[in-house]
């Protein structure tokens, strides 16, 4: 478990992310029961500083993809100063031709997503697609296991763009919004809240031991927007309906 340092230091989105993460495994394996589970992810979504995230996970215990990130490795949360150093000395390189064509042969690929229907999903697409597009804006976000599809307006156009995201932004199809389509600000969710009803939803839904299968943020029609929580349990559906701001609106019971 991470060393007693730093524990002041401010964590980042990916910091919150990676503990998540550790919380959905702690859960999967049985070391945390959906309360336990709920409460901590709640918790860890709010933490201020990498103590605050130590205190959540100082107990679980560690998957070897997690072992090496900053949040269980305290020296590496000084590696931004690290890598300022190297870019400055990798400029002077390049410079100087001391790099020749090794640039050239690098090969870039897709950085590995969590599951986007668990909150540590949501809070990283959350933390990319403000980071790709500058702001949190979209008409409709759906989020499956393994990628999101979004519906963006395309500047003050009438046309929505037709998003994919699957650790990296790609646009599928452009098509004309619907007359009076309004967009959600995605900064508005309640991450905390929501993390916690995402993490009950099964539960709610009288499906223990399902897993969410997509949450879908969208507009109603004359209503404020609404964020969807689905569960499946073979061919039965059940969903959870809840403003942005966790509030319950609607239980619908697998049919």
């Amino acid at each position: 478990m991470a060393e007693n340092r730093n524990q002041g230091m401010r964590a980042r989105d990916s910091d919150r992310v990676d503990a998540c993460a550790l919380l959905d495994n702690a859960r999967a394996q049985g070391e945390l029961t959906e309360a336990e589970h709920a409460r901590r992810t709640a918790d860890a979504m709010q933490a201020r500083t990498f103590g605050a995230l130590d205190v959540l996970i100082s107990d679980l215990q560690i998957p070897r993809n997690l072992v090496g990130t900053p949040l269980l490795h305290p020296p590496r949360r000084n590696s931004a100063l690290r890598w300022k150093i190297a870019a400055g000395a990798l400029s002077v390189a390049l410079l100087a031709g001391a790099l020749g064509g090794c640039l050239a042969r690098a090969t870039v690929s897709k950085p590995a997503m969590p599951d986007a229907t668990t909150p540590a999903g949501l809070a990283s697409f959350l933390a990319a697609y403000r980071n790709h597009y500058g702001d949190a804006v979209a008409d409709e976000v759906t989020l499956f296991p393994t990628y999101v599809v979004v519906e963006r307006r395309v500047g003050q156009t009438d046309t929505s763009d037709r998003i994919r995201y699957d650790g990296g932004f790609d646009s599928m199809d452009n098509s004309t919004r619907m007359s009076g389509t309004d967009s959600i600000d995605l900064a508005t969710l309640d991450l905390p809240k929501l993390a916690g009803l995402i993490a009950g939803a099964p539960q709610t839904l009288s499906m223990p031991g399902r897993a969410v299968s997509h949450i879908d943020i969208e507009h109603r029609t004359g209503k404020d927007p609404v964020v969807g929580i689905y569960v499946a349990n073979g061919s039965k559906t059940g969903n959870l309906q809840v403003s942005l701001q966790g509030e319950p609106i609607q239980v619908n019971l697998p049919q």
